[in-house]
């Protein structure tokens, strides 16, 4: 494993962190929860394989994540920097934060949370929430009581908003979306690692758009790889600016290539890495539509899952998969998923959209687009 210094905060991270968004699954008692007997036993994997970073949220896993996460790294507390958040959209007054806090302390059965991130922010929710209901305050006084070490944010607005938080001053982290087909923070990145702070990417294979893209997609580009989730790590830990990528693995196969691949996380950089800034710049031109499959929208009150579109669309539009494409579409339609006809057009994904996508008309425009390809 290799390390990287986290901005100023004064710790090491590994190149490889393990996002703890999408743990092994399990249906038990007519609800899906985590698979402790799977998942326990992947996390306590990753420490010995040298992974130290850790990021997890209250809502993660069906509100069950934290839990997992805490189970499966008490017996090596003192070795693992855990990440967790404060659930904006849930916060509605200044009590809320200390109440959030002490819930997570509990959950992942440790005494303090080494970055505690104001979690998907924009500066409209900064100005509103953190300023406004006095949060730093709070904060403040949990890094004073031992509760949190590091104050941290997860970002979720226009690039250039980016700095502007980073110019409080306030922030030891960034956690932040970014890989070789969604550039758009690439500049705040710099500009915030510049200023001392560590910068962690989500979503560094688009997720999975980009793993699914095959040989078509590893064929776009110059720098040698087996296979597109190597390439899509390379690139990303060959950024200067970042400090860890992060990756949801759910399988002991998916977390050894990836920590295999982490041993080359710093062979591509300067003109190796610039080409490949300049052949995404022409892939990008392609992706009108960018979805990282995170599933914030699947809220749908009529059981349409808009990401299972807009993720076939990519693989179709982007990579020219097509065929794999329209077959995808056509099952995940058959069994009642994409029912576009049913949209009552209530908007409740579009507001839960981290890329703020207006989702109706986008799955109206791809429907369209499938039908037509039959």
């Amino acid at each position: 494993m290799k390390y990287r210094n986290f901005g100023k905060s004064g710790e090491r991270i590994s190149a490889l962190g393990f996002g703890c968004m999408r743990l092994p699954m399990m249906e038990k008692d007519g609800r899906e929860t985590v698979n402790d007997e799977l998942a326990i036993p992947l996390l306590r994997r990753a420490v010995e394989l040298g992974v130290n970073y850790f990021d997890t949220a209250c809502g993660y896993c069906n509100g069950d994540s934290q839990y997992t996460v805490g189970r499966a790294l008490k017996p090596f507390r003192d070795q693992v920097l855990i990440s967790t958040k404060l659930p904006m959209p849930e916060v509605h007054c200044t009590e809320d934060f200390d109440r959030f806090l002490d819930a997570s302390l509990e959950r992942l059965d440790t005494d303090h949370i080494d970055f505690y991130h104001f979690h998907g922010i924009n500066y409209a929710c900064y100005e509103e929430k953190i300023l406004g209901y006095g949060l730093i305050d709070r904060a403040e006084r949990a890094l004073a009581d031992g509760r949190i070490r590091h104050l941290s944010f997860s970002f979720h607005d226009a690039a250039p908003r980016m700095k502007t938080l980073c110019d409080t001053d306030l922030f030891s982290s960034v956690l932040c979306q970014y890989n070789l087909v969604d550039r758009k923070n690439e500049e705040s990145m710099a500009y915030c690692a510049g200023n001392g702070m560590g910068v962690v990417v989500m979503g560094p294979l688009g997720g999975g758009n980009i793993t699914n893209g095959g040989p078509e997609f590893l064929k776009k580009f110059s720098l040698p790889a087996k296979t597109p989730a190597e390439l899509a790590l390379k690139f990303v830990w060959g950024n200067p600016s970042v400090s860890c990528a992060l990756s949801g693995m759910q399988t002991l196969e998916e977390l050894e290539e990836n920590v295999r691949l982490a041993e080359f996380a710093d062979t591509v950089g300067g003109e190796a890495w610039n080409k490949l800034v300049g052949e995404s710049d022409e892939l990008m031109k392609l992706a009108d539509l960018y979805c990282t499959g995170c599933r914030y929208c699947d809220v749908c009150p009529r059981g349409i899952r808009p990401f299972a579109a807009m993720i076939e669309y990519n693989r179709m539009h982007v990579w020219g998969l097509a065929e794999g494409a329209r077959a995808r579409y056509g099952r995940a339609k058959a069994r009642g998923e994409l029912n576009i006809i049913d949209c009552i057009g209530c908007g409740a994904c579009s507001e839960r959209c981290p890329q703020k996508l207006d989702i109706p008309t986008e799955l109206d425009r791809i429907d369209r687009i499938f039908s037509d390809l039959k």
